[in-house]
């Protein structure tokens, strides 16, 4: 558990412009998908080239971790966060002036590189302000993030009915992001300059329980990128067979993960996150039986529900954790967290479809228990690898 912080936590002008700027990040992340069919009457793409965005707005976020410390050592934390944010609204407007796939294509591949340069900064900057408070900031500012990410669909939808079209996301980003900076700059700047006189991070390698809590986060993100890609199309064979019965289902899921986070944001602290992690684990485990027998619409809801709620902890807790164990590597450690997010938002969906091809969906569907084992796995490591660090530390202290 961390030390308890002197410091009571605020939601201060700072925490609330960071909550706003990850909420914008996931905005953008989330309008893609919704956008794609437009995209596709627009320039007759085919289904792959149409998957093709969101391949590459993955490939953005691991290019971007690897990419990231390099650029915030120029620009600092809270200079990377909006300089990140003006590339990804540059991004989304080119994306809405695409001519071409080529270009829509370079559009997303912006949005995601400096999107997720913006979302590093983002964590760094709330992890660094109450650190023993870590993982209940990170908590709320995912229920942000589920905020803005369920503004996006429904914002296009709005737009569907007025002149502008989808296209209305790009406006409506530009004076979001207006009116966040107007209300945060003066306090961000204070924040950076207060930045500069704090330590570098230390130097040497992350340790070995970092690295098994990073693997946690794939894994945790792909349990629930697997689950919300593809539960419609899963649901869509309940009796019945009804296309507005299976969305219904998907909207079950998505409101469940944010009620959850909301929930938890309240009482996180007061268990080590790795039992709330597990608690999380658990819900999904008990939910995924419910929603894979497809036994009737009531039960199927119920099991996706459960299923949302446990999966909307898993990348917070998953990255406090991470945070936690970097031995004071806050700036390594949370730059690496946009490739988790990548390769398994890249990957997993993909991979479950392929199976899916070959196997049927209802069979490539036990990747998400085989994830979960995978996950129980790396959390009973991490507990053993830093309780080995606990004590080679307790040895040293006591030695000098």
């Amino acid at each position: 558990m961390p030390e308890p912080d002197p410091a009571p936590f605020r939601r201060t002008r700072l925490v609330w412009t960071v909550y706003l700027l990850w909420a914008a990040w996931s905005f953008c992340m989330t309008l893609i998908g919704p956008a794609i069919p437009y995209l596709r009457r627009q320039f007759g793409m085919d289904y792959a080239l149409a998957a093709m965005h969101m391949t590459t707005f993955a490939l953005g976020m691991v290019l971007s971790g690897f990419l990231a410390p390099a650029a915030l050592r120029r620009l600092g934390v809270v200079g990377g966060m909006w300089t990140g944010m003006a590339g990804c609204l540059a991004g989304t407007i080119l994306l809405t002036l695409a001519p071409s796939p080529a270009v829509s294509l370079f559009a997303v591949m912006i949005m995601s590189l400096f999107g997720a340069m913006s979302l590093t900064t983002c964590q760094i900057c709330l992890a660094s302000l109450y650190p023993a408070r870590r993982a209940a900031v990170l908590m709320e500012a995912t229920v942000m993030a589920s905020l803005g990410s369920t503004a996006a669909p429904f914002l296009i939808a709005l737009g569907a009915m007025t002149l502008l079209g989808w296209r209305i996301v790009a406006p409506a980003l530009a004076l979001g992001l207006a009116l966040v900076a107007l209300a945060g700059w003066s306090s961000t700047r204070i924040h950076a300059r207060e930045e500069q006189a704090s330590p570098p991070d230390p130097r040497g390698r992350l340790p070995f329980a970092y690295w098994l809590c990073w693997l946690l986060m794939v894994a945790g993100v792909a349990v629930e990128w697997c689950l919300g890609f593809w539960s419609a199309e899963y649901l869509k064979d309940l009796p019945g067979r009804s296309l507005s019965v299976a969305a219904a289902g998907t909207g079950v899921y998505q409101v469940a993960a944010v009620a959850s986070r909301l929930a938890s944001s309240r009482i996180t602290g007061r268990l080590p996150e790795s039992r709330f992690l597990a608690a999380g684990m658990l819900l999904v485990a008990a939910g995924f039986p419910l929603f894979w027998l497809r036994a009737g619409i009531p039960s199927a809801f119920l099991g996706l529900a459960l299923c949302g709620a446990g999966t909307a902890v898993f990348y917070p807790l998953a990255m406090s954790l991470a945070v936690g164990s970097s031995g004071q590597r806050l700036r390594r450690a949370t730059g690496n967290a946009p490739i988790a997010i990548g390769v398994s938002v890249g990957l997993a969906p993909l991979l479950l479809g392929r199976l899916a091809d070959h196997l049927g969906l209802a069979t490539a569907l036990w990747m998400v228990p085989l994830f979960l084992g995978l996950m129980a796995v790396l959390l009973l490591l991490h507990r053993f690898a830093k309780a080995r660090a606990d004590l080679a530390v307790g040895r040293a202290v006591e030695a000098g």
